[in-house]
């Protein structure tokens, strides 16, 4: 029994690891207080180029180069109001292709997506083309009409579109990307007699109004609208009462669109995201889901959470992720930093913590790395900072502390400034390139047990070595130490 206990104190002396069971960051320091240093490879916007709603939950997850689920060593600054963007027409979603439901909930033996299953009638003077444009990985067709005065070209889907139950009580959705536009068109949902309920494409109205798809050239633009609340026109007997084709017509001057997403056949709209829009007219955003995107572009929204349960199995193509955040607290790798606490008398300060960390921002194929700065939020006074210093390109295998052997630090010290600051080390760092930061902080006494992470004792050596730093801290170690061998005799039954 003695053997055990004492087995167990030198174990924790010499190795002084955080207790099991105690929440302890990694690097054996208390992040939650602004004395702990915490230097951070700051990111403004990150691209991941698939981001798979039906195996992520995380905006800071991608495929690596093997294809293998991967979490960034990172946070998302959660200040933001709107920390990830999206464009709509770059989501790969089944409910963008649905149309028609020949075979319901599921995908579909034909769709509207297949060119060749349009057909194009237009005046002598003027065309319309169908083509295949998927991109983003997802299915896309463009319409592209040249129309002369006086005369309109048109593209009419009809196979497999038959409803005649409850037709202006569907809703007309589209994804769409405005290509070119000097003209009007409209997307236009016909029935069997020639009548027919339609949007407008159209530069001069208002692209918030009902019956507005768009007015303007833009990407990722989505317009949902109950047919009963869309103009009627055509040459039938005056009533809407059925969906037997939809039309895409350009009805003056030239007009190319491409469309990622078509439907008719549902009587509610769907939610989109949470985006800020001024919904009252006031000037100010306010936080509101949607179910239509005038706006087009990259729709800035509130958390991947709040997308609409028609993405729960879609891709989005092109997630942006805004202030990614590569903080020394995300490290868990001790290889990758050290933290040493030992006495400061050569300093004129009672303890001193010496820091090494690798910071390096990982790249892949599938991240599109923005503009990169590698800061310091600044704690302490300017003085307490003895040395402060950045090796770039740093070998990761080269042991700590050998490196200013052959004059790789650079300092910056220079660019500390008042307490609570931020200081700049690296102006424009780069991805897949190791920064080794190495500073050395005067503290207090009753300091030090403010920044090491939680546990009796706290972790105080060279990437968790060391010692205790108290004789209180001992008598501390040798209690969890006799308690566990006590544990650890009830367990296995060992003297």
């Amino acid at each position: 029994m003695r053997r055990t206990i004492l087995a167990v104190f030198l174990t924790l002396t010499v190795i002084a690891s955080p207790i099991a069971g105690t929440a302890t960051a990694a690097p054996g320091l208390n992040f939650n207080s602004d004395k702990s240093p915490n230097p951070t490879a700051v990111e403004d916007e990150l691209v991941i180029d698939e981001w798979d709603n039906s195996e992520m939950s995380s905006a800071t997850q991608y495929y690596n180069d093997s294809g293998e689920l991967t979490e960034l060593p990172a946070t998302v600054n959660q200040s933001q109001d709107t920390p990830v963007g999206v464009r709509f027409d770059q989501i790969d979603a089944d409910a963008y292709h649905l149309f028609p439901r020949i075979d319901g909930e599921s995908e579909n033996s034909a769709n509207w997506t297949v060119a060749s299953d349009w057909t194009t009638s237009s005046g002598s003077n003027s065309g319309m083309t169908v083509s295949d444009a998927d991109a983003d990985g997802v299915d896309k067709l463009q319409f592209a009409a040249t129309v002369a005065s006086g005369e309109t070209a048109t593209a009419t889907y009809a196979d497999n579109v038959s409803i005649d139950s409850d037709p202006n009580k569907r809703v007309l959705t589209t994804v769409l990307n405005v290509d070119t536009l000097s003209g009007t068109a409209e997307i236009r949902a016909v029935d069997g007699d020639g009548d027919y309920r339609y949007a407008e494409i159209n530069g001069s109205a208002d692209a918030s109004a009902d019956d507005i798809a768009a007015n303007g050239t833009g990407n990722g633009i989505v317009f949902a609208e109950k047919l009963s609340n869309l103009p009627l026109a055509g040459s039938g007997d005056g009533s809407f009462d059925g969906i037997q084709k939809v039309e895409i017509v350009g009805v003056d001057n030239d007009v190319t669109v491409t469309v990622a997403g078509l439907d008719l056949d549902k009587k509610s709209e769907a939610n989109l995201a949470e985006i800020e829009r001024d919904t009252d007219g006031d000037g100010d955003l306010e936080t509101t889901t949607v179910t239509n995107y005038y706006e087009g572009g990259v729709a800035n929204i509130t958390g991947l959470d709040t997308l609409g349960s028609i993405y729960d199995n879609a891709v989005i193509n092109d997630l942006h992720v805004y202030d990614v955040q590569y903080q020394l607290s995300d490290i868990t790798d001790e290889d990758e930093y050290s933290t040493n606490f030992s006495s400061a008398d050569d300093y004129n300060y009672p303890q001193k913590l010496e820091l090494y960390a690798d910071m390096e921002v990982p790249s892949a194929i599938d991240l599109i790395h923005g503009s990169i700065t590698l800061e310091f939020e600044q704690g302490l006074v300017e003085s307490r900072y003895a040395i402060a210093e950045v090796a770039t390109g740093a070998d990761t295998t080269e042991a700590f502390g050998n490196l200013t052997d052959d004059g790789s630090y650079s300092s910056v010290t220079d660019t500390l400034g008042s307490q609570g600051s931020t200081a700049t080390f690296v102006a424009s760092a780069s991805a897949d390139t190791n920064y080794r930061v190495h500073m050395v902080i005067l503290y207090q006494d009753e300091e030090i047990d403010t920044i090491q992470a939680t546990g009796i004792g706290g972790p105080t050596g060279t990437s968790g070595g060391g010692f205790f730093s108290s004789i209180w801290a001992q008598v501390a170690g040798i209690g969890v130490a006799i308690l566990s061998a006590v544990g650890l005799k009830r367990k296995f039954g060992g003297s």
